[in-house]
């Protein structure tokens, strides 16, 4: 393996044309994300397993926290499932949104979290009402907190019903907040990586629906509540259920996706990763280059993730079967990235003509019958 990797998108041609040449491939070379996000020297050493049950570390409760847990405790809200890695880079896209008609603040969105997030000093500028206590679920571990509701959440010309919303403070955030499924839910996310925008958008028209580029490729998934999977997903030829979590800075595969995988082929592991949530605490994983994944019409190689059994995964049902996230890192491999969660689909725009980015067009226009 050279270190590239080739992202392609592959289309029949209509039926009928009878030529041997209909069927047709665009490839797009891109240089390989080598060095996944970690902290850690390298193990390469194919006979080394994942541990089975990585270690989660917790920071202390408080005060506040142990009040919070007494008697029967307050119910359980699915926070966010933001996660990072040691070494991130704050280049992640963020969108204005406006609350109760002031801001405007800046918000990450996170596909994989069930709520939507806001900074505490934010909720106390804006003087909130206060609701009641709930443990926030995270990606690595829980945190007590406590509901604010927010009478208008505007981004452009849309504008969310009245919203209860559990806060965290700024620093454990980064940002104002983060936009999860209770908001984004029947609207369309756009992650622009050629332009450098992130926006959320009312879901695509009919027509407009069927136009497709030819350097994009579509992606059906599954799903309800906007929990939208691709479960016709191949990952080294095992079918497993995949989805797009855009609070992940890094890709990540469960335990059950890497025990299948290595009863097929022993994977070449490449050391410990330290991920990191929002609520605190850290899950160390282990990196692993995967050779193929392909959904639908879209196929990419050699690909870094981590194996680690997060919290998600049960939030989403699949922590019994194979599955894999997509973050951040794999989605910049393209120019622009669409979630369309009416249609219930994904879009992604392959990145022939983006610069100074490491992935360039290398083939010439397609063969026509």
């Amino acid at each position: 393996m050279d270190g590239n990797g080739i992202i392609s998108v592959q289309r029949q041609a209509p039926a009928g044309t009878g030529s041997p040449r209909a069927f047709w491939s665009r490839r797009f070379v891109a240089q390989g994300l080598l060095t996944i996000a970690a902290a850690a020297p390298v193990l390469a050493r194919a006979g080394i397993a994942p541990p089975t049950a990585p270690s989660i570390k917790s920071p202390p409760d408080s005060g506040a926290g142990k009040a919070a847990n007494a008697g029967r405790g307050p119910p359980q809200d699915a926070g966010s499932g933001a996660v990072r890695s040691a070494s991130e880079t704050d280049d992640r896209l963020t969108t204005a949104v406006y609350i109760n008609g002031q801001g405007p603040f800046r918000f990450l969105v996170d596909t994989g979290a069930e709520r939507t997030l806001l900074a505490a000093e934010i909720a106390a500028q804006l003087a909130l009402p206060q609701g009641r206590p709930v443990l926030i679920e995270g990606i690595t571990g829980d945190r007590p907190g406590m509901l604010v509701e927010i009478e208008t959440l505007r981004m452009g010309s849309l504008v969310c019903p009245p919203l209860e919303v559990p806060v965290l403070p700024r620093k454990m955030l980064t940002v104002d907040g983060y936009l999860g499924l209770d908001v984004l839910d029947r609207r369309r996310v756009i992650l622009d990586f050629r332009a450098g925008t992130l926006s959320v958008t009312r879901p695509q028209g009919f027509f407009a629906a069927l136009f497709e580029r030819g350097d994009e490729a579509v992606v059906h998934t599954l799903g309800s509540s906007g929990r939208l999977r691709a479960s016709n997903c191949l990952v080294n030829g095992v079918r497993a259920a995949a989805f797009v979590d855009t609070g992940a800075q890094v890709s990540v595969l469960n335990p059950a996706l890497f025990a299948a995988l290595q009863k097929q082929h022993r994977q070449l592991l490449r050391g410990p990763v330290g991920l990191y949530g929002v609520t605190g605490g850290v899950v160390t994983g282990v990196a692993v280059n995967i050779d193929d994944i392909r959904m639908d019409q879209l196929r990419l190689t050699y690909t870094p993730m981590v194996v680690a059994p997060l919290q998600v995964f049960d939030v989403w049902g699949l922590s019994g079967e194979p599955a894999l996230l997509f973050g951040m890192d794999c989605l910049r491999r393209f120019a622009r990235v669409s979630i369309d969660y009416r249609r219930k689909e994904l879009r992604f725009e392959l990145a022939s003509t983006l610069l100074p980015q490491p992935l360039q067009a290398g083939l010439p226009p397609p063969l026509v019958g």
